[in-house]
């Protein structure tokens, strides 16, 4: 059986939350201002932040009603609206493995700009030779169990992340871009229209939900009150990076500014650098989706299993059907449903290696065959993301919190009925993104 190494300290689940959240899509933020304007711009950031670190307290929140150690969409779904447990998986999977994809295909399009040629290899091949390089690295790392495995190359891929927020601040403050690249500065967006284009991209930004779970799992303290500390001191280093890199590309391109910065630079070694420290990060992204999607895969495939084909789920184990305690006395770790209502899914080896095979088989496959598929990954982030960020953590929320109690605290219905407000926004992001990504 897959186990789930519970040892992960406060560090190494801070470093692999940030890593989760920030990517590729770091390097768009300046892009967003260009619609945004500088102020509206701040604000926005602040307010994508301030939503999407309430959906991560509140996957924190709600993991203390499952056995600890086994928190999950699926188990968690599975308490709650039991029949929708599936679906939601779907979307979890496919949006994360089409992030993964997407990475994939974004070193076949920035290692030819790099390396501009290679012996033996045509033109015509460059892109899928370097896709195919590229799982000397990303194969091995796909295959590690558990998240506290990557922090190493999470600590490597954040360097490279720190490397490109130097780069656009850097040429910010000392102004070595020509004055023929840069546009018009403004404070506020024109028009709703304007923002609406670019909105999915500060959203999707503060995205890390789809690993919160894993994070959690792993924890060696799974406290609240640890946790608590490890969402908000993330969403506010993140927060001020985005601000940061975006206000200083905003200010150096102005609305001349497109959807990769990077790229923008005139050609000089420090920018080649920046361009390989994409990639760099993206290669060390890639088993970071493949995590989640692997989960949710096994889930899916445990579901047709119990539901389908008619197996029975395994019983939970005797020490782990504890009730809720007083607040003073309670394990915090312990459970706060009966055990009768969350059952493990398992994961057993054999199905954890084939699963991981037939994920990158397919996910290369589709990498060096597919030209483009920006609308398709636009349409699945707009629908999966803000289901992971938003919708599922609000329900679960509104749901389960002060379930327990047959006289809920103050404080208990300000959170479910905060956790129905972040699950209404959830749609309402997914709304005006798919309109976005649609009709704009």
């Amino acid at each position: 059986m897959v186990e789930i190494t519970q040892t992960a300290s406060p560090t190494s689940s801070l470093v692999s939350l940030i890593k989760t959240i920030s990517g590729a899509g770091l390097l768009s933020i300046p892009f967003a201002f260009s619609t945004d304007g500088l102020i509206a711009g701040v604000l926005i950031i602040a307010l994508a932040g301030i939503t999407s670190g309430y959906g991560l307290f509140l996957q924190v929140y709600v993991s203390k009603y499952v056995p600890a150690g086994h928190a999950t969409f699926f188990n968690l779904w599975s308490i709650t609206y039991p029949t929708l447990s599936v679906v939601f998986d779907i979307a979890i999977a496919t949006q994360c493995f089409g992030c993964a994809i997407s990475y994939l295909v974004l070193i076949g399009d920035l290692m030819p700009t790099i390396i501009t040629s290679v012996p033996f290899v045509s033109l015509d091949h460059y892109k899928q030779f370097w896709i195919l390089v590229s799982a000397v690295l990303c194969v091995p790392l796909s295959f590690l169990r558990n998240l506290d495995s990557l922090k190493y190359t999470s600590v490597l891929g954040l360097t490279a992340i720190g490397y490109m927020a130097l780069l656009v601040v850097a040429h910010f403050l000392i102004g070595d871009v020509p004055e023929s690249y840069k546009g018009e500065i403004v404070l506020f967006p024109d028009s709703a229209t304007k923002v609406f284009s670019t909105f999915s991209i500060v959203v999707f930004a503060f995205t890390g939900h789809q690993n919160m779970f894993s994070i959690i799992n792993e924890a060696k303290n799974k406290s609240l009150s640890s946790l608590s500390t490890l969402v908000n001191l993330a969403i506010a280093i993140l927060a001020v990076l985005f601000i940061i890199i975006g206000v200083a590309g905003y200010l150096t391109f102005g609305d001349l500014v497109n959807g990769n910065i990077i790229l923008l630079y005139p050609s000089a070694f420090s920018t080649t650098v920046g361009r390989f420290c994409i990639v760099f990060m993206v290669v060390f992204s890639f088993p970071l989706m493949i995590h989640p999607a692997r989960i949710s895969v096994n889930n899916i495939y445990f579901w047709v299993l119990v539901n389908v084909l008619g197996r029975k789920p395994d019983e939970p184990a005797e020490d782990q059907d504890a009730l809720l305690q007083p607040t003073e006395e309670r394990d915090e770790t312990a459970p706060l449903i009966p055990s009768s209502k969350a059952y493990i899914v398992p994961f057993p080896d054999s199905t954890f290696y084939g699963i991981t095979v037939v994920l990158l088989l397919v996910g290369y496959t589709a990498a060096v065959s597919i030209k483009s598929f920006a609308l398709v990954l636009a349409v699945v982030g707009a629908t999966g993301s803000t289901a992971i960020s938003f919708i599922l953590p609000g329900l679960f929320g509104y749901k389960l919190i002060g379930s327990e109690s047959d006289d809920p605290s103050k404080l208990e219905q300000t959170l479910k009925n905060l956790g129905l407000v972040l699950s209404v926004w959830g749609f309402v992001v997914m709304v005006v993104c798919l309109y976005s990504s649609l009709a704009l």
